[in-house]
């Protein structure tokens, strides 16, 4: 994750949470229990969001093994200064995948493209301890797109940070979900759906914590961080899961 420059309300915490993210980096990247023996882990995969955003479910499924390569890059409906589309049915989602992005709270400060970023498989696994494994996990569970945004709040205070990632379907979602976990404290979480939270505190006085969860809705992975002073926000964290599921379930 990357820090413009600047100065006034976002620079205080944009320093603090850059050591917070080299650290959760290092120490706390999902691991995939993956392709190996029982309770093994395969691959320690950062946080970085991808996509190959596809314009409809049936061009996703026709070019599947396209869409899979780790090397696939971003098509035209990612295009910066356009517009992102999608349509969601029984929890297939199509379009591109930053239309399902949850939208920034008025007089947030959005990092880079406002209407998130666009990355390739190649991209997700490069920011792995082990960009092989990464890469043949992200192969299995049939990677297709991914969207991610960060944003600063009104206030100053916290950044966040939300990342989609489809697969290749309901299943597969499920499974890399449960293959998949944080090496740091589990926090409860709430929705009637399957969450997990984390504390990723940084145990400086020096540096802003980090919560984070991740989840499933459909054919899209879901994974949400609170970076910000000592105590993040619990309660915002689980309101952000909450709409996200939302948009993802009804496409608003």
């Amino acid at each position: 994750m990357g820090f413009r420059d600047g100065a006034g309300r976002r620079g205080g915490l944009a320093a603090a949470v850059t050591g917070v993210v080299a650290l959760a980096a290092v120490t706390a990247g999902a691991v995939f229990a993956f392709g190996s023996s029982p309770g093994g882990s395969d691959a320690a995969v950062l946080p970085k969001a991808t996509t190959t955003a596809t314009s409809t479910a049936s061009t996703a499924d026709s070019s599947d093994s396209a869409s899979a390569s780790p090397s696939a890059a971003p098509t035209a409906s990612a295009a910066a200064g356009t517009a992102p589309t999608g349509a969601v049915s029984n929890g297939v989602h199509s379009g591109d995948l930053r239309y399902f992005l949850i939208p920034p709270p008025g007089g947030a400060d959005v990092y880079g493209d406002p209407a998130g970023s666009a990355d390739t498989a190649a991209d997700v696994a490069a920011a792995a301890a082990d960009q092989d494994k990464a890469a043949r996990a992200l192969s299995t569970y049939g990677f297709r797109a991914a969207a991610t945004r960060t944003y600063l709040t009104a206030d100053g205070v916290t950044e966040v940070t939300v990342e989609l990632v489809r697969l290749r379907g309901s299943d597969q979602a499920a499974a890399y979900y449960a293959a998949s976990g944080y090496q740091a404290t589990t926090l409860p979480l709430q929705g009637g759906y399957p969450a997990r939270g984390y504390d990723l505190s940084s145990g400086s006085a020096e540096s802003a914590n980090t919560l984070l969860a991740t989840s499933y809705q459909g054919d899209v992975h879901i994974t949400i961080s609170v970076t910000g002073g000592r105590a993040p926000s619990r309660a915002l964290l689980q309101h952000l899961l909450d709409a996200q599921h939302q948009r993802l379930r009804t496409g608003h």
